[in-house]
């Protein structure tokens, strides 16, 4: 054990050996404390010992404990938070472009979602709306379905357009917001997305619908940054807006964070299961025989729903679909977004938006919203299968799986052949063993 927590008595000269050593030691601070520590909580133990001490380079160590071995999720929390450009972000993954940029500052560790759980203090940080509830999706005041009354809002939102609602409200009547990160789609193809930072209803519109590939919105932050383009609001799936928290509240107290922490004022979180890869558009388009440049939206309501360029509806299995699902949403736990300021997604009532507000921040965007006349509510006891699938869905996303970064990585699961992120630890190599005494072959405990 000593070895993995006393400095390292290595001889090796010159700047880069040292670092080399240093960064060493870390991940063998880390592996120990994966398999030993008590909590979680402690793992960032590995490399926070470092601050002020040199020689340690963060992103030698990141590339080779999460990006290499294929466990990135894609958040780009570590790209957005470098205050020196070292990374650029290429194939859903950050990319080591400028190593000799770096100036030890460790942050993009801090920033990363799968080296570490987000701090234990964190429900303290986001400012919870009393009374708080906790149902196992994470701690809320409330939930509502809701929905946007401006037809042109209603038009081009997916399920009830309350987060266009709300964004275009902080924009052009309550005056809160000046831009929003958020994803588009690239010209010639509605369903593969890019990030943006909107600053109008034109720009809010042209985000708004569903898309199930991966779209990047956080890299949209650093115009944010550059532009100083303040208060905004971050709109993304639960690895994004827990990236975001990272950088808000990391412990490092620097320049990005502070800017992060005093300048992003709301958070709207997408409810996510999984996405899928770039590669699924073209095979959804086998599946359902068309061509693929004509799929205007997909909706996945526990089938694939399929809209064509002509209005007309397809539909096809979300089983067969799946096998196109991201292999790094595996490295996600959260399906609810707990740590989003509002969060939303269009399960239970047609038409409308499952909406659980958290904190005091998202219950201020949320009822100005509702006072001005912009979003209308319903209880949820309405329909009570929302509440039936959150439940389900987010106790799916954490069944019998340890934290990320106790996860296999890529190569492994490629060696198992299992990539689906959904069944890796349900039906999977990951799954418990099955009892052979019991007669129903219940699942148990592991």
């Amino acid at each position: 054990m000593d070895d993995m927590i006393e400095p390292s008595t290595s001889n090796a000269s010159g700047a880069g050996m040292i670092g080399r050593d240093r960064t060493e030691r870390v991940s063998r601070r880390y592996d120990w404390l994966l398999k030993e520590a008590e909590s979680p909580y402690e793992w960032a133990f590995a490399w926070r010992t470092e601050v002020n001490r040199g020689g340690f380079r963060a992103v030698d160590f990141l590339m080779e404990t999460v990006v290499d071995p294929g466990k990135c999720i894609g958040c780009a929390s570590c790209v957005t938070i470098c205050p020196v450009d070292v990374f650029d972000y290429a194939d859903e993954v950050a990319v080591n472009a400028r190593p000799e940029a770096c100036v030890q500052c460790i942050l993009c560790a801090e920033a990363c979602p799968v080296l570490r759980p987000t701090d234990a203090v964190m429900p303290d940080l986001l400012g919870l709306l009393e009374p708080v509830k906790d149902e196992g999706y994470g701690p809320y005041a409330y939930g509502v379905y809701a929905r946007a009354t401006d037809p042109e809002i209603l038009k081009h939102g997916q399920d009830g357009g309350i987060v266009s609602a709300i964004l275009i409200h902080g924009m052009e009547r309550a005056g809160t917001l000046k831009g929003a990160i958020l994803g588009d789609v690239v010209p010639g193809n509605e369903q593969i997305g890019h990030h943006i930072l909107a600053k109008d209803r034109a720009s809010v519109l042209s985000c708004a619908g569903s898309r199930y590939t991966y779209s990047p919105n956080t890299i949209a932050l650093q115009e944010a940054v550059r532009d100083d383009i303040r208060p905004i609001a971050v709109v993304g799936v639960p690895c994004q807006i827990d990236g975001v928290r990272m950088q808000q509240h990391s412990s490092i107290r620097m320049g990005p964070t502070n800017w992060y922490r005093d300048n992003i004022v709301l958070t709207i979180g997408l409810f996510c299961s999984e996405a899928f890869t770039h590669e699924s558009i073209e095979k959804l388009a086998e599946l359902i025989d068309v061509d693929p440049k004509r799929i205007k939206n997909i909706n996945i309501k526990g089938k694939v729903i399929v809209t064509m360029d002509d209005g007309e509806i397809l539909k096809t299995s979300l089983k067969k679909y799946r096998q196109w699902a991201r292999p790094a949403c595996l490295y996600c736990l959260d399906y609810s977004v707990e740590n989003a300021d509002i969060c939303a997604g269009g399960i239970g009532l047609d038409g409308w938006t499952y909406t659980l507000v958290r904190t005091k921040s998202g219950h201020d965007s949320f009822q100005a919203a509702i006072e001005d006349g912009w979003i209308e509510t319903q209880p949820l006891d309405v329909e009570p299968r929302g509440e039936f699938l959150l439940n389900k869905l987010s106790a799916d996303k954490k069944k019998n799986r340890p934290m990320p970064a106790q996860m296999p990585d890529l190569a492994t699961r490629q060696e198992l052949g299992h990539l689906d992120p959904k069944t890796f630890y349900t039906t999977g190599p990951g799954a418990p063993p099955k009892d052979e005494s019991d007669a129903d072959r219940k699942v148990t405990p592991g």
